[in-house]
């Protein structure tokens, strides 16, 4: 059971990081209706915004791809008949993981708000 809700988690987490990532490849982020709320500078200028798309696609997107690699990687426990437990120690490992890959996603906010 533990194995389930770890693996939709990190689904969540990915597709959350892959909509973020789709609004920077559409260049949305400093777009007030569809975007993120940026600093004026950074909307007011053209090459700050296009920064910021950049920012946000290219650290989103991998921020997707690193959640799904646990979600992918659960998938043969969970549909295993066997009911194995994870361990504790491989479950601080995740988190642990999992808070990294959180950081990466967050990243590029951070940066924006220091354009």
């Amino acid at each position: 059971m533990a194995d389930l809700v770890v693996a939709l988690l990190f689904l969540i987490a990915a597709m959350a990081s892959g909509l973020a990532a789709y609004i920077g490849f559409r260049g949305w982020v400093t777009d007030p209706d569809k975007g993120y709320e940026v600093p004026d500078r950074v909307r007011e200028s053209p090459e700050l915004s296009r920064t910021a798309n950049e920012l946000v696609a290219r650290w989103c997107t991998v921020s997707s791809v690193l959640a799904l690699i646990p979600a992918v990687a659960l998938v043969p426990s969970i549909l295993s008949d066997m009911e194995i437990e994870l361990p504790l120690w491989k479950l601080a490992v995740t988190a642990v993981y999992g808070l990294v890959v959180g950081t990466m996603g967050r990243y590029p906010f951070d940066r924006i708000s220091r354009l």
